[in-house]
């Protein structure tokens, strides 16, 4: 058989398969990289929850990029509550306790004592105590809503599980006391009772005043118009009477000269 020349050769038919193959495989390529990113083009990420009910989560738990778990709104809205109304500066952080030996921590409050037992002490306190260098559980009824107290109750009985954002107030250093004194107005809950700026206001109705009164305006300046005085009702607070009067509580063994001092500069501006 005679050999057949180089312009005998099919090339046309070569390069037009070659295209075609070229094009496949490119397609096959294009394909695969769209499974492999999943459909509709999303992140390879999985999507996972901050509690907020926008993602997914596996069972509740941590999930791999390090995320807290999520709580129960009502448990998270308690955390929240701890942190509003100052019990963690006097229990503790997350009831751990360690603040004052007059104050009990809470760890073991949850399993110790019922929802109606938490709910009836944060409501109507724990005994007022008179000896300024003791502090007491105060009278919290008429402050903290019903609900509220709910969800505190929920916290507790949850073992006070640590949810973020639930962190008091930082006191900014380096900025004179009254700039620090009004951080600690609002960590240590004065802000709950006399208002913010101290405009007081607050229903207290069976004291005399019928209000927790103000920390500001003529009157308070005139009535205290020495730093000496201001400290002195709050290291040794206000108790007028027993549930329901909402009494002020002792501070001097919860707060220091320091916290007092910046309290009283910040108090001094708001006049």
């Amino acid at each position: 058989m005679a050999n057949r020349s180089s312009r005998d050769f099919p090339w046309t038919e070569v390069l037009i398969v070659g295209v075609i193959a070229m094009l496949a495989a490119g397609f096959i390529g294009v394909g695969i990289g769209w499974l492999a990113r999943g459909d509709g083009g999303s992140s390879s990420s999985p999507a996972t929850s901050s509690g907020g009910g926008g993602g997914t989560s596996s069972g509740g738990g941590s999930s791999s990029s390090g995320q807290t778990a999520a709580v129960p709104q009502e448990v998270a809205l308690g955390a929240h509550a701890f942190v509003q109304f100052a019990c963690a500066q006097c229990h503790g952080a997350q009831g751990a306790g360690g603040v004052s030996p007059y104050v009990p921590a809470l760890h073991t409050a949850g399993a110790d004592l019922t929802a109606a037992q938490l709910t009836s002490i944060i409501e109507h306190g724990a005994g007022v105590s008179k000896d300024p260098t003791r502090p007491f559980m105060p009278i919290w009824h008429g402050i903290i809503a019903t609900p509220q107290i709910k969800e505190l109750v929920a916290y507790i009985k949850a073992g006070f599980p640590l949810v973020p954002g639930a962190e008091a107030v930082t006191v900014p250093v380096n900025q004179g006391d009254a700039t620090a004194g009004q951080a600690l107005y609002t960590r240590y809950g004065c802000i709950n009772c006399h208002g913010p700026n101290g405009v007081g206001g607050v229903p207290n109705p069976q004291s005399p005043d019928t209000t927790v009164p103000p920390l500001s305006g003529k009157d308070f300046a005139a009535e205290f118009n020495t730093s000496a005085k201001i400290a002195d009702v709050i290291r040794s607070g206000s108790v007028i009477g027993k549930a329901p009067i909402v009494s002020m509580p002792h501070w001097g063994t919860i707060l220091t000269d320091q916290q007092i001092a910046q309290l009283i500069a910040y108090i001094r501006t708001l006049t």
